[in-house]
């Protein structure tokens, strides 16, 4: 009998400190998942890291402030190939390239062919050809199919932030997509640190899914967005084609047409004015001699009558 009562001392000698053990185990374990699941919910509402890819694959297109489209296939050739060149030329694969005697960036049209599809999708197709202006030229040389870019032309651009990130169905979504201008010094505070700029226009952004990834379907206007203030507000202005006057393109200009006009030039208007104008000029000013001429005339040859005389 004895010999059980000391078996049964050694039995629960054991169980308190295993039973300790234990309940630690279990709250390592609860405040481990719990933590777990709030990091994954805040990732769920946040979206941060999403937000920031959709910003570093969007920026080639925000910079130059594109016209909004439907279909990624609406995009004109020339404005496709500049923001696929810049996709490459702020890829990963940048530190790669060379450049020629002008520095100029050198890039494969191969690379400008998959940074497209990624950006837009299967459907897109370049036509490479050489594009441009003469202050901000894309040079495409069909000899080693590669372009030339001026890597110096693209400055003061705004920057991308996507502010909402809406699900429209399992493969697309829309982001609130806000332009961000370029920092200024009127961003810096009292204590010389600059502060974060707000976003100066809104657009949507829709994107679609496919095996590789999201790409940009469409670029639309944000429904109920107001007129815009400072430099966004003015309109582009279109080059006049030939033959439209100064005055028609500025109506300002059509009423103070005569107005700034020198003096010789209305001399010379009136040396071209027709001959009716002249006679009717001449008739004038030789009725207003001829009337001169008789007033004079009848005072100086008028005579008191015979009668008076003597």
């Amino acid at each position: 009998m004895n010999r059980s009562v000391f078996h049964s001392g050694r039995r629960n000698r054991y169980a308190a400190p295993i039973g300790g053990v234990f309940i630690i185990l279990c709250l390592v374990g609860f405040f481990t998942v719990a933590s777990f699941c709030l990091s994954a919910t805040k990732d769920l509402l946040d979206n941060s890291k999403r937000k920031q890819e959709f910003e570093t694959m969007l920026l080639p297109v925000v910079i130059f402030d594109p016209v909004p489209f439907e279909n990624p296939v609406n995009i004109d050739n020339a404005s496709l190939l500049q923001y696929a060149i810049w996709s490459t030329a702020m890829g990963e694969k940048r530190d790669q390239y060379e450049y020629d005697d002008n520095n100029m960036l050198i890039i494969p049209a191969s690379d400008v062919e998959v940074a497209a599809q990624r950006l837009f999708g299967p459907d897109v197709k370049l036509e490479h050809r050489s594009f441009g202006n003469l202050q901000d030229s894309y040079l495409y040389e069909e000899e080693i199919r590669s372009y030339h870019v001026p890597i110096i032309t693209i400055t003061g651009f705004a920057t991308p932030k996507v502010e909402e990130i809406n699900k429209v169905s399992g493969d697309i979504l829309e982001l609130r997509m806000g332009y961000v201008p370029p920092s200024t010094i009127l961003d810096l505070d009292a204590d010389g640190n600059i502060g974060e700029p707000e976003p100066q226009k809104y657009m949507i952004y829709e994107m679609h899914k496919n095996r590789s990834g999201w790409y940009l379907y469409a670029v639309k206007d944000l429904p109920g967005a107001t007129l815009l203030t400072g430099s966004d507000a003015m309109p582009p202005m279109e080059v006049p084609s030939e033959g439209v006057s100064a005055s028609e393109m500025v109506p300002e200009m059509a009423g103070n047409a005569g107005a700034s006009l020198p003096e010789n030039s209305g001399s010379s208007s009136d040396g071209g004015s027709s001959p009716e104008g002249e006679g009717e000029s001449g008739g004038e000013n030789s009725g207003s001699s001829s009337e001169g001429e008789s007033g004079s005339s009848e005072d100086t040859s008028s005579e008191p009558p015979p009668e008076m005389q003597g």
